[in-house]
């Protein structure tokens, strides 16, 4: 793709993404001012709208309606940030892009309420659109997303967990999202049902070394470069690729201790030493590899398209990161 058409397509993707933002600060003007006080905040912050640019980026590339496409966008974003709200609940956090989470200041009922409100929102946008297919795609993700979180609530400071149930849950919490909206753009650009088995392959593999590239850098970075402390999924009970690779029948018992000794001012640095130096996060990197691997060679099944070199951008700043 030249330089001029992936300019073409980002200016494009951004046109979309405008109308995008438009709608859903719409949305928020209920006849409830103080669900519209506390959710315009958060939905403003935005993030970076990753699986609505997916949706718009695949959907351009075919042969698809600008409306529909806003919708389905809208719908995907509405999705996220319920799911957000309702994480913020479960994990007592207390702040969201910048923001304080809705909780901390109006408590758990609100939120949920919250929460519940988008749940319900982006499905009515869906059912606009008149395609059972789509609300198929919509509801799969969230089955996936909340048996995702029910494993993570179940598996808290558990260190036997093992690698497969915490591969699966990275496919519940984080890759069935980003292939769905792959599906989602697929579907909306009438892509053909063989390509669209390619792109839900790309989403998935993207989705995967995404989290397990997150898992690495809270091994490895600081505050400054992740937006939270290094070391925080540990001190949080939540044990990520890296420990689990290394955990073994003469290890899991100091470990488990020490990690829960971090609630009482122990030292996490010296866990994330160990875990290095057991070649945790040299594990973790050959599985990221993998994933990125496996995003390149389901964009090489594909022909060439406007946009396509965006996609593999997308795998290169992982594997960036990474390093």
């Amino acid at each position: 793709m030249s330089e001029a058409t992936q300019f073409d397509i980002i200016e494009q993707i951004g046109q979309d993404l405008e109308q995008v933002e438009v709608s859903l600060a719409a949305s928020f003007e209920t006849g409830a001012e103080d669900f519209n006080a506390l959710i315009r905040p958060l939905s403003a912050a935005g993030g970076k709208r990753l699986r609505a640019q997916l949706c718009i980026l695949v959907a351009l590339a075919g042969n698809s309606v600008q409306e529909e496409r806003i919708k389905i966008a809208e719908s995907v974003e509405m999705l996220h940030l319920a799911t957000l709200i309702h994480d913020d609940v479960l994990d007592q956090s207390a702040i969201r892009r910048g923001e304080s989470t809705i909780h901390t200041h109006k408590g758990n009922k609100i939120a949920i309420l919250s929460g519940d409100y988008l749940f319900a929102k982006c499905f009515a946008l869906v059912a606009s659109l008149n395609s059972t297919e789509y609300l198929k795609v919509f509801t799969h993700i969230i089955t996936c997303l909340v048996e995702g979180e029910f494993m993570q609530m179940e598996d808290v400071y558990r260190i036997d967990q093992g690698i497969d149930r915490y591969m699966t849950k990275t496919q519940k919490k984080t890759a069935d999202f980003m292939e769905g909206c792959m599906e989602l753009g697929g579907r909306l650009g009438g892509w053909s049902p063989e390509h669209i088995v390619q792109l839900k392959r790309y989403g998935h593999a993207l989705g995967m070394a995404f989290q397990i590239t997150d898992d690495i850098m809270d091994y490895r970075e600081s505050s400054d470069t992740t937006g939270k402390p290094s070391g925080n999924d540990l001190k949080e009970g939540l044990l990520t690729y890296p420990l689990l690779s290394i955990v073994t029948d003469d290890n899991k018992d100091k470990l488990l201790a020490d990690i829960k000794n971090l609630a009482n001012g122990g030292d996490d640095q010296a866990i994330i030493d160990y875990v290095i130096a057991q070649g945790g996060v040299d594990n973790t990197l050959v599985v990221a590899d993998k994933y990125c691997n496996d995003a390149y060679d389901a964009l090489n099944q594909l022909p060439d398209f406007d946009g396509k070199v965006l996609l593999e951008m997308a795998v290169a700043n992982l594997a960036d990161r990474k390093v």
